[in-house]
């Protein structure tokens, strides 16, 4: 089954290079065309003909017809003069000669760049002159090429080249000027200085910053709704294996989730969660193509140019019902117009353990265990003295690397010729876990080749490749708190390792860690390949079309296999087992653009109309057995297991989306804005009387600081309010749910007889969950350097879909149905901007909060409230309306029982509960009064999503060194600490897992089948007689349970990333280095949480949380 689904990828991959290999060979073919060019001033031909055509529109469309750039003086050059021009295909050297024909305007050219100048009046060149050279670049490091270089209050200058460089003649006391679109402009003193390095900043006032929508482009001012940019160098601040991971405090409204395994892809919420059983997650869209799922890990952070994330529906309606959640636009890099780069970026630091439980000693355990069992009346299990007890066996040392390796390099060639850009850049990303069976390769490759083949007709190919390789090893770390004496050696004395002693009286099963990750080998290893092509054609003046086709090929292989030296196994004398899993997704899409363009007068219109297929395939070929007969080739020799073990399924699922999109786009004098958009989308997802679903969206803007009560003030450079409304879907519910599905099963007697039943109802009117969103917001800037954006918003979603209980009577349990509403309601505010620029010194700071409330609005036939599941160890999961959809439930703690009149009163309080009560046990509260503790008095601790976070960021650059520091935070939430996905399958393990976690977390502890390890901390502010103001319940103490004392109200702040960072170039002084920029990072260094996890943001107990010191290079050549 392997090789067939394997032969069938191949022949697919093949068919899908072959297609990108031909497109990309002929574009080649192009590209070394315009590189054996050998003089493309005489070459290019353009056509301008006019009887009374201005000069400044003869130079427009010289620029539209070619590749050339021109760069003069406003003060000096007349470009209203009109002339008459009559050249049909000439040189642009022609052109020129004739426009400028009997005035005292001159032309130098320089590569693609013209400079336009005014000859001297005089004809002199001061004696005085000497020959001065420099480099200009922007705050980044790259060479601006066509920057605008003279002498002041003379005709002498000359443009920087290719390498941002320039050569002139000037006096020795001369000021030169420099400036360039788009940036402040410069005044620099010679002084006798012949060599200046000049850094040009950004104009933020006069550069139109244009921003990634949905199917195409806008600039931000026209924008009607909610959205935020993450620039490259945010994404690049700090080292990451996943993109996403830099978006953590970057963007308002926005929380990523992470767990912390190496290779796995963070948890996304845009602006909260929505639905009860389908996916919260964004939509993801890379370079115009909406991946299938949700993780962008295949993707190199290195080639990512910028991330939009669509919040509202005036932003995410264009995509119908896959917005509901918000989308995340990526945008890969791309070669750049007039220059060729070569960037090398390494890295390589060490991980650290960030947060560790710190167990106690053998000595305190022995201890801890004597007190439990005499406080439960019961005998002692060590009897002599705990200080003779020579072994002390730290178990999270044995598991955990002290320290561990992280690299990451890339290597990125750019550029473009004549009308060819491109770009190539390939990555190797490693980093080994924490948690020793823990490691994460990935190899990377990007390409992107663009070509305009005339000025109507431009094509281009985006490919991206990725291998990697995935060693996960989970349960460790877990199951420490559980059997991790410390009274035990890893190790017999023979050499063996120690399975046998701890599988005696107190532990369950067999157990040592060491050994099992030793023996366990669980790995992913995932090809994927994204690839896509378009062809971009100018129909009219207005008028344009886009055809977009792509794929997204993805084989996953799952292996895993438990040795039969593995301490289960041989213990219970079972030989080896495991497991194959091969998994292909397969997504096609074609999008046809239309999108019209024009401007008259004061008026803007953008019209676009799409019309786009996307056909998603899923393939799954599972094959599992046990009793191998040896380990040597583990589960790849099926043939070596025990025939009556091997089994074997295989699956095939597919859905379809086809949409018609239309949005209109309107400014009229650069004061009113209007945005519509209207969305029909058609899924096989759903039911037959319901395949189709509309999402309209309106929003609208209107810019005060374009007013004339506001145009000139020099305070208020710029407000726009904004606001929007519309509708959203949400389809991600899985393949035929709207179906009643088949399922079988097998007997043999001899013979085998295989019969099938109906397992589910079908429902012919499931429908799309449907968001309606409104948002209220503004823009304002302040003296052109501080930026403020608030939004308001409301997300209110109906037809949730749900699996309602019907009656037995049906042989049913539930149907999917649409069902309830919950609303998402809050708030975000940013705030950024330069504190401090001048020409040494840059300061730079931001600040971002959100707030978000979840409620559940309505529940399907007037009900309540809805068990989802009731948690053994005192958690719930249950639907309240009123409540979040992500709330927990627990008992209300009253406290620790420190007193006999404490103890007397409670047990009156609670007497059905609190019989075998002691001082040293914790109190909870009767909410219904029926003297017993017991799930009816649960109360609600909150979600696990914070109710506030927010984000900071700090930059500063001071000659050449540079300081950035993030950081974020998150405030009023609760947790089920990491455990839910551990017990939900195995509810024997439940009450066990619960009370480990509050173990770890808060050191409680409970003795009767388990015993469970307490923390340092907890140890020793345990009640006691010889310690009566302790807060944590006495060792053995009756009935602990997870409560509002332990998993409410947390908090926390994480200070990600802190970087230092010097750029070499200017000290080389070599030619060809553009930038060398070395950086060393501190991540995660800083963390305050008023909780004690591995994981400060949400606890959890399955990994580490890790810091990491860096140390990178950067250099551009």
């Amino acid at each position: 089954m392997k090789n067939i689904l394997y032969q069938e990828s191949i022949v697919e991959i093949k068919h899908l290079f072959r297609m990108m290999r031909n497109t990309l060979l002929a574009l080649f073919v192009f590209a070394g065309t315009a590189f054996a060019t050998e003089s493309y001033s005489q070459t290019m031909k353009v056509t301008v003909v006019a009887d009374n055509m201005s000069t400044g529109k003869v130079i427009s469309e010289i620029e539209k017809q070619t590749d050339y750039l021109f760069v003069y003086n406003v003060n000096e050059v007349n470009l209203k003069r009109n002339v008459k021009v009559n050249a049909q295909n000439k040189s642009v050297a022609e052109v020129l000669n004739k426009v400028f024909e009997g005035t005292d305007i001159y032309y130098a050219m320089e590569g693609k760049n013209i400079m336009l100048m005014s000859k001297a009046k005089d004809g002199k060149v001061a004696q005085q002159a000497n020959k001065v050279t420099g480099i200009v670049k922007d705050t980044n490091g790259e060479p601006i090429i066509g920057a605008n270089v003279t002498v002041k209050g003379q005709s002498i200058g000359t443009i920087t080249d290719i390498d941002g460089r320039f050569v002139l003649d000037a006096p020795k006391d001369a000021v030169l000027q420099i400036t360039y679109i788009g940036y402040v402009s410069q005044e620099v003193k010679v002084s006798g200085n012949k060599e200046l390095n000049v850094v040009l900043k950004e104009d933020t006032e006069t550069l139109d910053e244009v921003v990634v929508i949905g199917y195409g482009t806008a600039k931000k001012s026209d924008l009607t709704g909610a959205t935020a940019q993450i620039k490259p160098e945010a994404l690049t601040s700090s080292v990451v294996g996943n993109a996403l991971e830099s978006l953590q405090g970057k963007a308002a409204g926005v929380a990523v989730f992470n767990d912390n395994k190496p290779g796995a892809s963070p948890s996304i919420r845009v602006r909260g969660s929505g639905s009860i059983t389908a996916s919260n997650e964004p939509l993801y869209v890379v370079d115009g193509f909406p991946l299938m799922d949700g993780n962008i890990s295949d993707l190199n952070p290195s080639d990512i140019e910028s991330m939009e994330i669509l919040k509202d529906a005036s932003s995410t309606a264009i995509y119908g019902s896959r917005g509901a959640n918000g989308v995340v636009m990526i945008t890969t890099k791309k070669g750049k117009s007039g220059t060729k780069n070569l960037s090398v970026n390494t890295s390589v630091g060490v991980q650290m353990p960030g947060r560790l439980a710190n167990l106690i000693s053998g000595e305190d355990f022995i201890n801890f265990m004597n007190a439990g069992y005499k406080n439960q009346g019961s005998n002692i299990p060590f009897s002599g003295i705990p200080s003779t007890y020579t072994t002390d066996t730290n178990w999270e040392k044995e598991i955990l690397e002290n320290s561990s390796l992280l690299q990451d390099y890339s290597i990125t060639f750019d550029g473009s010729s004549n009308k060819t850009n491109y770009m190539l850049s390939t990555g190797f990303y490693n980093q080994e876990g924490l948690l020793k069976a823990q490691n994460y390769q990935k190899y990377t490759f990007h390409g992107n080749l663009q070509h305009s083949f005339n000025k109507w007709l431009t094509v281009g190919a985006n490919t991206q490749f990725t291998y990697s390789i995935q060693d996960v090893f989970d349960s460790a770390l877990i199951d420490i708190y559980r059997y991790g004496w410390p009274t035990e050696n890893v190790k017999n004395e023979d050499d063996t390792y120690n399975i046998s002693s701890m599988h005696n009286t107190y532990i369950l099963y067999p157990w040592n860690p060491v050994l099992d990750m030793n023996e366990t080998t669980t790995q992913f290893t995932t090809n994927r390949f994204l690839g896509t092509l378009f062809a971009e054609m100018q129909l009219m003046k207005d008028l344009k079309y886009r055809l977009n086709l792509g794929v997204d090929l993805k084989n996953t292989r799952k292996y895993n296999y438990v040795g039969s030296e593995s301490a289960v196994n041989k213990a219970s004398g079972l030989k080896g087992n495991g497991y194959n899993n091969w998994n292909k997704r397969f997504s096609k899409v074609m999008e046809n653009i239309l999108t019209y363009n024009h401007t008259w007068n004061k008026h803007r219109l953008t019209a676009t109309a799409v019309y786009s297929w996307q056909d998603f395939t899923y393939e799954d070929i599972n094959l599992s057995g046990s009793g191998f007969e040896n380990d040597l080739t583990g589960a790849w020799s099926m043939g070596l297991a025990d025939k009556s073990s091997v089994s074997w399924g295989t699956n095939k699922y597919s859905n379809k989306l086809i949409s018609f999109t239309g949005r209109v786009s309107y400014v009229y004098d650069d004061k009113y804005l209007l945005t519509a958009t209207s969305r029909w989308d058609g899924s096989s997802r759903f039911g037959a009387n319901n395949k189709w679903g509309y999402f309209p969206s309106v929003g609208l803007g209107w810019r005060l600081s374009q007013e004339s009560f506001l145009k000139e003030n020099k305070v208020i450079t710029n407000l726009k309010i904004r606001g929007s409304f519309g509708i959203t879907g949400n389809q991600e519910i899985g393949n035929y749910k709207s179906l009643a599905q088949l399922t079988g099963s097998n007997y043999t007697d001899g013979s085998s007889v295989i019969y099938g039943f109906k397992e589910s109802i079908g429902n012919g009117d499931l429908k799309w969950e449907r968001t309606t969103q409104f948002d209220l917001g503004f823009d304002l800037s302040l003296w052109n350097r501080i930026d403020i954006a608030f939004d308001y918003y409301t997300r209110n979603t109906n037809d949730l879909l749900y699996n309602v209980p019907i009656p037995s009577t049906s042989g049913y349990s539930s149907i999917l149905s649409n069902i309830g509403k919950v609303t998402n309601k809050g708030w975000e505010f940013s705030i950024g901007g330069n504190i401090m620029q001048n020409k040494d010194f840059n300061l730079y700071a931001s600040v971002n909060v959100t707030y978000n409330q979840n409620k559940i609005k309505e529940l399907y036939g007037g009900v309540d409230e809805v068990a989802v599941r009731y948690e053994a160890g005192g958690l719930a999961r249950v639907l309240k309306v009123g409540n979040s959809v992500d709330a927990i439930y627990a008992r209300h703690s009253l406290g620790i029982i420190k007193t006999q009149e404490q103890l007397d009163e409670y047990k009156k309080k609670v007497p059905n509960t609190a019989a075998n009560a002691q001082l040293g046990d914790e109190m909870y509260e009767d909410i219904d009064g029926d003297g017993s503790i017991s799930s009816n008095d649960y109360v609600c601790l909150g979600s696990v999503q914070p109710k506030y976070f927010y984000g900071l960021n700090l930059s500063m650059e001071y000659k050449g060194f540079g300081l950035s520091v993030y950081g974020q935070g998150g405030h009023k939430y609760a947790s089920i600490a990491g455990a839910e996905d551990y017990y939900a399958n195995n509810s024997a393990w439940a009450m066990s897992y619960a009370n480990l976690t509050s173990y770890l977390l808060y050191g409680e502890n409970q003795i009767s089948n388990n015993v469970y390890i307490p923390t340092q901390y907890a140890y020793e502010h345990m009640w006691s007689p010889e310690n009566p103001n302790g807060n944590y319940p006495t060792a053995g103490a009756h009935d602990v349970y997870l409560s509002d004392r332990t998993n409410a109200n947390w908090k926390y702040f994480i200070l990600r990333n802190i970087q230092f960072n010097y750029d070499l170039a200017p000290l080389l002084n070599i030619k060809s280095v553009k930038s060398l920029k070395v950086n060393l990072n501190f991540q995660n260094f800083v963390t305050f949480a008023n909780h004690r996890g591995y994981n400060p943001i949400n606890g959890d107990t399955s990994n580490p949380w890790a810091k990491s010191i860096i140390l990178g290079i950067n250099a551009k050549f």
